[in-house]
């Protein structure tokens, strides 16, 4: 099981626009669950892990956007309302991991988001790919991609390709020991 994730930033680091539009709806051929490599990314995967505030729309939608996938959240909080049986989760990262581990799934797990799920997983040195389809745009403004002082994490490029849009996708594994 690896922590990948496959996300959307702008030329200039942002994942969102200030007012919270995620950099991925700024491309006018964007399908959800359909383009931008997404079909190819979720395949290897059994499961979805996010924060509150990524999962909490998804609550009470009529449409569930993880079908046939295990779903994790990293919360403090109570799930909300809506919320389907057999999500898990936990307000420790260490713990969610723990969980994860132990869960009844094949595949590798999706870090949907956001930043702060992601730092809190880089923290427990637990994120496995960073995973980013950079979208051509600058956005000037937004939700950077990484926490302020989050630190350096030394990368290794696994892999690219460049989607009709000009859109560039670009895979790294965190390099956990340059020794």
């Amino acid at each position: 099981m690896r922590i990948r994730t496959h996300m959307a930033v702008s030329v200039d680091g942002f994942i969102a626009s200030p007012d919270g539009l995620p950099t991925i709806l700024t491309a006018p051929d964007f399908e959800s669950g359909v383009s931008h490599g997404h079909p190819e990314f979720i395949a290897d995967c059994g499961a979805v892990v996010m924060g509150r505030n990524t999962f909490a729309p998804a609550a009470g939608s009529s449409h569930w956007p993880w079908p046939n996938l295990r779903v994790f959240v990293l919360t403090g909080g109570p799930l909300p309302e809506g919320t389907p049986d057999g999500v898990v989760s936990a307000s420790d990262p260490a713990e969610l991991l723990r969980l994860m581990r132990e869960a009844d799934f094949t595949g590798d797990v999706h870090l949907v988001g956001g930043r702060q799920t992601i730092q809190a997983f880089r923290d427990i040195d637990a994120l496995d790919e960073l995973g980013v389809v950079v979208m051509p745009i600058l956005l000037g403004d937004g939700l950077r991609l990484t926490m302020e002082k989050s630190g350096a994490a030394p990368l290794q490029l696994t892999g690219s390709r460049t989607f009709p849009d000009g859109s560039v996708e670009h895979r790294y594994s965190l390099v956990r020991d340059r020794a």
